[in-house]
């Protein structure tokens, strides 16, 4: 079955979607290509590479969280901030976790292609702010976004004028992992997306790109949740994992209006309040 989809974003860009809504994106130069991200690593990666370009491809990483390193594994190397290599083996006991959650709902079936079954640890490649990878005709610049992860990098393509943000930042602001900076380390990072010359970003989870104007409603939502108390939220794949939930703006965390920030759990004790 054929679980991943492919949209073509721009010349040369594309938009690769698992059926849990992970997004990963492919840029195709004269020389190579580079796929950003690599989902859950549910279905066939290789296959979806492959029916977009022969060129050899390149694996680089925003960040070490499940979602985002699944496919890696069928790739000998891969870059990765350094800051985040030593979460790996962490996430990959997480990635087995949620693949596990996605058998039970029907998402999967066990006869599915699944990369870190079917591959192996890559070895990493460190990446920098400022590091530039030439694709031919096309750059990828490192950009380092900290907040959502301490070492979280974007990537910025100058001949596109894009900027592929991984989770750094998102509609729904995820800051309630260890890893995690604060919100106000969150906000400078928006500050510096919008010194870059953008015309707009995508993220890993959203199917639409997000123009730079959006980001004063993004630095909005941080200011917000700097002073609001919030209510007690728990991952529903991965439930250790609690933050408090501070929504902006809007009711349905599905349409294009909401905008909310997850930060740090609170005392226990408050949890009460919530329930």
């Amino acid at each position: 079955m054929d679980t991943i989809s492919r949209v073509l974003l721009d010349e040369s860009v594309w938009q690769l979607t698992d059926p849990l809504g992970f997004r990963a994106y492919l840029l195709t130069g004269a020389k190579r290509a580079v796929l950003i991200d690599s989902m859950c690593g549910g279905g066939d990666l290789p296959a979806a590479v492959r029916s977009i370009t022969t060129l050899p491809v390149t694996a680089v990483l925003t960040h070490c969280h499940f979602d985002h390193i699944g496919g890696a594994f069928i790739f000998p190397e891969v870059f990765l901030p350094a800051a985040e290599q030593p979460r790996w083996e962490a996430e990959r006991r997480h990635l087995a976790m949620a693949h596990e959650t996605f058998l039970r709902e029907g998402v999967f079936s066990p006869q599915d292609p699944w990369c870190l079954r079917d591959g192996h640890t890559p070895s990493f490649r460190d990446v920098r702010d400022g590091d530039n990878l030439d694709l031919g005709g096309l750059t990828l610049r490192a950009v380092a976004l900290p907040g959502h992860t301490a070492g979280s990098m974007g990537y910025f393509c100058p001949q596109r004028e894009l900027l592929f943000s991984g989770d750094a930042v998102t509609p729904i602001m995820c800051l309630f992992f260890p890893e995690s900076l604060s919100i106000s380390h969150y906000r400078e990072t928006l500050q510096k997306i919008r010194r870059l010359p953008v015309r707009s970003f995508y993220t890993g989870h959203q199917a639409r790109a997000f123009s730079t104007a959006e980001l004063a409603n993004f630095d909005a939502c941080a200011a917000f949740a700097q002073e609001d108390r919030g209510m007690y939220w728990q991952h529903d794949i991965l439930p250790e994992f609690r933050g408090t939930l501070h929504v902006y703006r809007g009711n349905n965390s599905e349409s294009d209006d909401f905008l909310a920030l997850i930060s740090r759990q609170i005392q226990a004790r408050k949890f009460a309040d919530y329930r």
